[in-house]
């Protein structure tokens, strides 16, 4: 049956993206371990469907039954720490933990209902889906604890989450479905070839992360710049320069934003205002810029502007100067 290779093959790569995230950087310590925790709950729950579906093995089917309602609040905890400061994560941690704690007891009332487990289970999803549209709609500078040069991708990489929470509900209703119809072995048919959708999706993700683009920047505006907002963008631009902030690949929105003396929100909505990007292109601008002046200006390699001027790869670095300039460094240094 093709279950059994399969929930146990996800169950390794949830445990391979897990541990390649907690042990990555660039992301802070209080997402790294939510993530870590996500992607922790995804490993033990593929191999307890594995187990129960593959092998008839049935001993641990109330913790199989329960873990799904922790698994949406720490997906949403690992997002939700990329915009909050540390005490009020720890405060909201226990708030979620609460909700996923009381669902779980309420799984095990024995309530003589069709799809009761599923429907709190979906219940949970549901909540924690709508949560993180919420959040995605903030846009990538609600992710203000991320890397100047990651928060466009991890805000596309969290509407990908998005759709995969939802795809999931739908999911687990059509197997609790075929469940009360009798239909065992469809639902086990079910449950493999979702699993191989887990493992292609994980895959893709994880080559969406490797080759990670930062969006191109917009040329339209709808409205003519506010002339406050004018003069913060200005002088966030000069501090940037001045205080050398470009170069930190680690600098985040709230530190930029502290160091212009003003909240994150009203930062970024003045860069979007004046120069129609998000403060990660914004960002990116000033070292692309600084870039061509080094390449035309002085003899240093290429690979020493690009850690230079604040970009974390070189790949990255090559990307976006074609973008901005149409040739790569070499080419551009050569013609100038």
């Amino acid at each position: 049956m093709i279950s059994i290779p399969v929930s146990f093959l996800l169950a390794a790569v949830f445990l391979g993206l897990g541990l390649s995230v907690l042990f990555g950087r660039g992301l802070p310590r209080l997402s790294r371990t939510a993530f870590g925790v996500f992607f922790a709950l995804l490993c033990v729950e593929a191999g307890l469907v594995g187990l129960r579906f593959a092998y008839g093995v049935n001993d641990f089917v109330v913790l199989q039954r329960s873990l799904p309602v922790w698994i949406a609040p720490s997906l949403y905890m690992g997002f939700a720490a990329l915009g909050s400061r540390e005490t009020s994560m720890l405060q909201s941690a226990i708030r979620h933990g609460v909700f996923a704690a009381l669902l779980t007891l309420a799984m095990l009332f024995p309530i003589p209902v069709p799809g009761y487990v599923d429907g709190l289970i979906a219940l949970s999803f549901l909540v924690y889906g709508v949560m993180l549209v919420r959040l995605w709609a903030g846009g990538p500078d609600r992710l203000a604890l991320a890397l100047t040069g990651q928060a466009g991708f991890l805000h596309r990489l969290l509407a990908i989450a998005i759709a995969i929470v939802f795809a999931t509900i739908a999911t687990d209703l059509w197997i609790a479905l075929l469940f009360t119809m009798q239909m065992p072995e469809t639902a086990s048919l079910v449950i493999s070839y979702a699993s191989l959708a887990f493992i292609v999706t994980a895959l893709a993700i994880a080559v969406f992360a490797a080759r990670q683009r930062v969006p191109r920047r917009k040329t339209e505006k709808k409205t003519l710049p506010d002339a406050d907002n004018k003069a913060l963008v200005d002088k966030a631009k000069r501090i940037l320069v001045e205080q050398d902030l470009y170069k930190d690949p680690a600098m985040t929105l709230t530190r930029f934003a502290r160091r212009s003396g003003v909240p994150d929100r009203d930062l970024s909505i003045a860069i979007n205002d004046v120069a129609g990007v998000n403060v990660s292109q914004f960002v990116n601008e000033v070292r692309l810029e600084e870039a061509a002046r080094l390449l035309t200006d002085t003899e240093k390699p290429v690979t020493r502007i690009h850690e230079e001027v604040g970009f974390l790869t070189r790949s990255n670095f090559y990307r976006e100067f074609r973008r901005r300039f149409g040739d790569a460094p070499g080419a551009f240094r050569k013609k100038a």
